[in-house]
Order: C-alpha cells, then structure tokens, then sequence
C-alpha cells in the first residue's frame, strides 16, 4: 500500500495512454484537444508552453524558462498528433518543439477540474480513542513499515504517542533526529519542564495549562512539539490535547461570523524576559484563499491587548471567548496519563496541549524540543516510495 503524503495529479508519463487525441484545433489563445473517448480538453497556449517538458531539468523537474520571458501573444505554429499518441507542438515565435504525453494531458487538463489532490486532515475529538496513533519507539526503530504507519497518522491527525522511550535526560533530541530536523529557539535545543521559583513561564509552575499552541509569538511559530515523560511521580497533571481544526470547523459550521472575525482580525503575540524578545502580528486562524485551513495560533497567556474597531470589539470577544470555551470543554478535551518512558508529538499549527493541575505534589520532570514539519513530511515521503 502507498500512502500519499501531499498528492498532485498521478500522471504516468511512459505509459500507454488511456485515451488517445484524435483532434486538435486552436483557436486565438487555446488548444482544443478531442480525445477518443469523447472527452474535449482546453488548453491554453502561454500554460503549455510554461509547462513544456523539454524545458525542464531532467533531474530536478524544475523550469529552466522563466515564466515571464514568455511572449504575451505565442501561439502554435504547427500541432499534431505523434505516432505514441503525443500532442507535438511547434512554437511560432523561435520554432521549439513541445511534446506532451497523452497521459500527463489527462492527468492536468484543468479544463475537466484536474487539481492538485491534498489529503485532508481526521478531525477527532476527546472520544478519539484507540485511533489515537501510538507506538513502541523501539519498533518505529526497528521496522519501517511500524514507523510509517506512525508518521502516516501523525500526518492525519497531528497527534501521536510513543511508549518505551528511554528515561534518560536528552533522549528526546534522539527522537527529533529520527522524524526531522530540529528548530532551535531561545529554550535552547532541549528544555526541562519543571516546577520552579520565579519562573518566566506559566508552564514550569504546578498550575493547570489551558490548552494552547506554542510560541504564537514567533514567526513563525515551530510546527512540530515533542514532549517526553522522565519522571511522574505527582498525582495529577494529566497532559490535554485539543484538535484545533476540529473546534474551528465546528465553529465555522455553528457560527460563520465568529469564525471570519478570528481569522480576518490581527494579534499582537509577544514575550520577553532579561534575554530576549519575540513578536507576532497574525490571526487565531490562517485561513487560504479557497477557504482551507492553514493552522491554528492560540495562545492566550502572551497574546497582548486587543486594538480593533470599537464596532467589532465585543462581537470579537464574543468569537474568542466562544472559542476558548469550546476548546476547554470535555467534549473536545483529550486527557491522557503520560507515564515515565511516554512521548507525545504534536502538530503546533493544529493541536492545542495543556496540562491538568496536580493534586499532589511529586517528582514530574519532562523535555521538550521542536523539529519542523516539511523534514517531516519530506521523510515520510521517502517511506512512501518503499513501504509497501
């Protein structure tokens, strides 16, 4: 079984065509092909010739034509069907010859709504359960197929659990090497979560932590936490995951409004201590021009005072309260007991974490690092060309 990471359309260019052209007219900015299944594809001049496949790099795939030295008015000055069934087109204006693969037509004729094919995210709530991805780190290790079926449903859900983790100080960067690249900030390459006195971070206190994403006052913010368990000797503490797609989508579904008012409306995030200082301006939500979610920024202990509008300051509240309290209820709220050896990942643009208070004091000690997703996901990539 192959899996697909981020898809784009399948063409399979060598093959033997599924459909072959049987007519080709042009017109004054188009390319009409018919094919023999009836299909009738449109394609424009200037979009072939930007996609010509005799003027890319052979190993890389990437242009070597830059885009805007294409005449505004080219055109063909010959088209015909080739003796595989190609489409072989003579430019006008210097006389390349562009050959395009009746497969590869098929696969990005954009006229019938080919388009890029992205995998969309398992929204999940605190009723999650055994679908929850989970794993012996000794086994990802050890078996690739274990490993990327691991990172298979990290990708999906933006969560996993790893168990039987070392219980030795420093072993989460042993981790982070095997999944990715690792982000370096002010913390440092590793940083110990502890209770202790005048501390700079609500997080190194025994206080509860509502749920959160990390370090919304960076940019940009680090998309992938690890936090592994040493020692948990407190009672209580248990650690608390929330899928922010999955609240967002509902909001937007419950309450369109709020949901355009989180994501059109730009914070302030900021920290500072005696050693350094960090700011962003953003929204809670990052949303694409298509409407998909990008991630999610939520971070209410450092975001700053609200400057907006007079007319949209209490509806905003209304959005963010009303999210931040959907974020917090059982329904959403995933607990987990995370005992010594355990390791969580989580998706920083997606899932929320936070903490329970403890009930009675003890020995908790756990580290925490950050890596990035697009290592992450390049070698997940990898996996796919080899897992079968």
């Amino acid at each position: 079984m192959r899996a697909e990471s981020d898809a784009v359309p399948a063409a399979t260019s060598g093959a033997v065509p599924a459909a072959v052209p049987v007519d080709l007219r042009c017109d004054d900015r188009t390319l009409v092909v018919s094919w023999d299944d009836g299909r009738v594809s449109t394609f424009h001049f200037v979009w072939l010739r930007d996609n010509c496949p005799q003027l890319r790099h052979a190993t890389t795939n990437h242009r070597v034509v830059e885009t805007s030295e294409i005449p505004t008015d080219i055109r063909p000055a010959t088209v015909a069907v080739g003796r595989t069934g190609a489409v072989e087109v003579t430019w006008a204006h210097d006389g390349h010859v562009s050959t395009f693969d009746a497969n590869w037509l098929r696969a990005y004729d954009y006229s019938n709504d080919a388009r890029v094919r992205r995998r969309e995210p398992i929204l999940w709530d605190s009723s999650i359960g055994d679908a929850m991805p989970r794993a012996s780190y000794p086994n990802v290790l050890a078996d690739d197929v274990c490993q990327h079926r691991f990172m298979a449903g990290f990708r999906d859900y933006g969560v996993a659990v790893l168990h039987d983790v070392p219980t030795v100080p420093g072993t989460v960067l042993d981790v982070a090497a095997v999944f990715g690249e690792l982000r370096v900030t002010s913390w440092g390459k590793v940083f110990d979560v502890i209770s202790i006195e005048n501390a700079n971070s609500v997080a190194y206190t025994s206080l509860p932590l509502v749920a959160h994403t990390d370090e919304g006052y960076r940019d940009p913010a680090p998309t992938i936490q690890l936090q592994h368990f040493l020692v948990t000797e407190a009672v209580g503490g248990e650690a608390t995951l929330v899928d922010g797609f999955r609240v967002a989508n509902d909001l937007r579904a419950e309450h369109p409004a709020m949901f355009d008012l989180l994501a059109s409306t730009s914070l302030h995030f900021d920290f500072r201590d005696d050693t350094s200082h960090h700011e962003h301006f953003g929204s809670i939500f990052d949303v694409e021009a298509n409407g998909r979610l990008r991630s999610v920024r939520f971070s209410n202990h450092s975001v700053q005072p609200f400057l907006i509008e007079p007319d949209l300051m209490e509806p905003f509240y209304d959005a963010y309260r009303t999210f931040g309290r959907m974020r917090e209820s059982a329904h959403y709220k995933l607990q987990l007991q995370m005992n010594a050896g355990d390791l969580y990942m989580v998706d920083n643009r997606r899932v929320m974490h936070g903490r329970n208070g403890f009930r009675q004091g003890g020995n908790r000690h756990l580290q925490s690092c950050y890596i990035e997703r697009d290592e992450f996901m390049s070698r997940l990539a990898m996996l796919d060309r080899t897992v079968v």
